[in-house]
């Protein structure tokens, strides 16, 4: 089964017999591990002319450590802050990985069904104030229904899983999480009310973009043509396998920390969906567009000072020269 982005590109080329190596920078339980794992029991990498070689990285402020220190070769970040460094000079790239996103979830019987009704609601969210997915959803609800979330709702701020937990115990009427936590909470019964994807597509935005994609340094790309292409398609070659194949999805379960079959399900499910993402063109314009709803939504800080997506961000350039 060949994925998409296996149709665009062949196999790299050898140099002096040796397959260039692409060091990739994989977080312990991030979902990057899953598709690495399909191209090493396939052999994806070999037959796409690279050799892939694993970093495990403890959060996603080491991955970005790693790959300014030039420790991995990709790592798996979003493109804002790729527009940032672009913007102060470093030359990154971005291409797409997924387009799966969070939402804002409660429990079964709980009035909450849409954004409006959050208003006077204690509400948990992921990451701080400064979070994109909260910038887009208080973004969707004053566009929609004139209301102003960060002062309507009773917000609070932690980690995932803390905020997972006190939704179960009561103490939250419903929270903005993570794409795979709101896939655990969902597994227990809980009710997804809204999704982000919905409140892009509120704002005029496709929600086929992705917030997160592999992320490397251009003049590495542009040195090693072959290896990120190769890369990039043997990517596609493992998505598509996981795609179409139940029995890829049972060798890579034991990464996934899914015992319960419903979570695992939802997992794989939400993964799949999440593969439908735009091309470099379409990423392009719709990344300029939210950029532009989160600086007026979170202030400089939120975009890391930029105003406008500078060119080159997305690979290859929407333009072609990437």
């Amino acid at each position: 089964m060949i994925g998409r982005r296996g149709l665009m590109a062949g196999a790299a080329t050898l140099v002096g017999g040796v397959p260039p190596m692409v060091r990739l920078g994989i977080l312990q339980f991030g979902t990057v591990q899953w598709v690495a794992d399909v191209i090493r029991r396939h052999d994806l990498d070999t037959r796409h002319g690279f050799s892939l070689r694993g970093t495990m990285l403890a959060n996603t402020g080491a991955g970005r450590i790693s790959l300014m220190a030039g420790a991995s070769d990709v790592i798996l970040s979003d493109w804002p802050f790729v527009a940032a460094q672009r913007a102060a000079g470093s030359k990154l790239c971005f291409a797409g990985f997924s387009s799966a996103s969070g939402g804002i979830v409660t429990a079964q019987g709980s009035p909450i069904r849409g954004l409006a009704d959050l208003a006077g609601r204690k509400l948990g969210i992921a990451g701080g104030p400064a979070d994109k997915s909260w910038l887009v959803v208080r973004a969707a609800a004053r566009a929609k229904d004139g209301v102003d979330l960060a002062a309507s709702a009773r917000c609070v701020y932690g980690a995932p899983p803390l905020l997972g937990a006190k939704l179960r115990q009561g103490e939250l009427d419903a929270v903005l999480t993570y794409w795979n936590f709101v896939a655990m909470l969902q597994a227990e019964g809980f009710r997804r009310a809204v999704s982000v994807a919905d409140c892009v597509n509120a704002l005029g935005i496709s929600p086929r973009i992705s917030m997160v994609g592999f992320v490397f340094h251009q003049d590495w790309a542009d040195a090693n043509r072959a290896a990120i292409d190769g890369f990039l398609a043997a990517v596609g070659d493992a998505e598509g396998l996981l795609a179409h194949s139940a029995g890829e999805w049972d060798a890579v379960r034991p990464l996934m920390r899914a015992d319960d079959d419903a979570l695992f399900a939802r997992l794989r499910d939400d993964f799949v969906s999440g593969m439908n993402r735009a091309d470099p063109a379409e990423q392009a314009r719709g990344a300029a567009k939210l950029l532009a709803v989160l600086r007026r939504t979170g202030g400089a800080a939120a975009t890391g000072g930029v105003e406008a997506l500078p060119p080159g961000v997305f690979w290859p350039d929407a333009d072609g020269t990437g």
